[in-house]
């Protein structure tokens, strides 16, 4: 098949996968269901049925990326994308990446609908190696796709009405995560890592615990790994429990809040990979604000350690909310255009 967004570029390619919508019953609080829910969804404005969550294609990567970097990919590889149009359960779909280039330091990655329509547009790389100055400089040359999108990102006229912390905000706490056998990963995303892997869109058995039980060919570290969609999981089911400064202004009670989806999403793996059954620590920082015409949003870097507070992946995640979705929103962003700047 030809790419009907990208005919010019020399590229892998992936198979049709039809992902599947696992999030209809997702809790995200705030006085309403998910955009993964039918009748959210619908409200929203989503004719089609509710969206795929966007990091699950993901995994539909997951040949590409060996394909082209290997097992290091898991180790120190980064993926970096914007999402363009959304897919609904079932609707078949394809990934991309683009072949290397000679002295390039990364790749293009992208996913389309039958017709062409793009699903993601971004990049691909490996982080330099420690012991490699070369690469530390070279790999400085080209902005991955988010880093791009934050350096065209013009500041948010007035103030925000969705977020009421200012940029470089941490959080307060420290939160445990880890991805278990046997045990639903959270509210969030209520499922099981078995009931993942048995709808995944490319399995592979470095993911899979029957792999190892079966002592055949064991993954290059010896234990299972997760997936690339899974990194999403562990960086971001654990959010509710994240402690934040008291907001400069409040606007909306804690069970009222936008219908949100992602807009962008980078993961780095730096010492990885990331393993099924070990307890690694997050903590986070809102990194940019910003809005359309239809949204607001925010951009917030996860980092996450091992216990020994090495660093093993960080991720920068855009949080779109729909402006419409809150009755009385322009009500409350003239309330807050009225607070002055400098006590924010």
């Amino acid at each position: 098949m030809v790419s009907k967004s990208k005919p010019n570029l020399n590229y892998h390619e992936g198979e049709w996968r039809r992902p599947i919508n696992d999030l209809q019953h997702q809790e995200v609080g705030g006085g309403h269901k998910s955009i993964h829910d039918d009748e959210t969804a619908k409200a929203a404005g989503f004719a089609d049925g509710p969206p795929v969550h966007g990091t699950v294609h993901f995994s539909q990567l997951t040949p590409l990326l060996l394909r082209v970097y290997g097992k290091d990919w898991f180790e120190r590889g980064t993926i970096s994308v914007v999402f363009r149009n959304v897919v609904s359960h079932l609707k078949p779909v394809k990934a991309f990446i683009e072949k290397p280039k000679v002295g390039a330091s990364q790749v293009r990655v992208w996913m389309e609908h039958m017709d062409g329509r793009l699903v993601f547009d971004g990049t691909a790389s490996l982080q330099p190696k420690n012991d490699n100055p070369s690469d530390n400089i070279k790999e400085k040359e080209e902005l991955t796709m988010v880093e791009k999108q934050l350096k065209r990102l013009k500041p948010i006229k007035g103030n925000s009405v969705f977020v009421t912390h200012p940029v470089g905000t941490r959080s307060l706490n420290i939160e445990k995560a880890c991805i278990e056998w046997g045990k639903e990963i959270g509210s969030l995303f209520p499922y099981t890592t078995e009931q993942k892997l048995n709808v995944i869109t490319e399995w592979h058995p470095w993911f899979s615990k029957e792999y190892y039980n079966a002592s055949v060919s064991p993954s290059p570290w010896g234990k299972p790994i997760l997936s690339p969609e899974a990194l999403n999981q562990i960086m971001l089911y654990t959010m509710k429990s994240a402690e934040w400064p008291t907001p400069s202004y409040e606007l909306l009670p804690k069970n009222k809040t936008p219908v949100s989806l992602f807009g962008g999403c980078e993961i780095k793996l730096i010492n990885g990979p990331v393993f099924v059954g070990e307890t690694y620590f997050i903590e986070r920082e809102i990194t940019a604000v910003g809005e359309t015409p239809k949204t607001e949003f925010i951009w917030t870097k996860t980092v996450m350690k091992d216990e020994k507070g090495c660093i093993i992946a960080e991720m920068t995640l855009q949080d779109m909310m729909l402006k419409y979705t809150v009755e009385n929103y322009d009500e409350l962003r003239s309330i807050a255009n009225g607070f002055s700047t400098s006590k924010l």
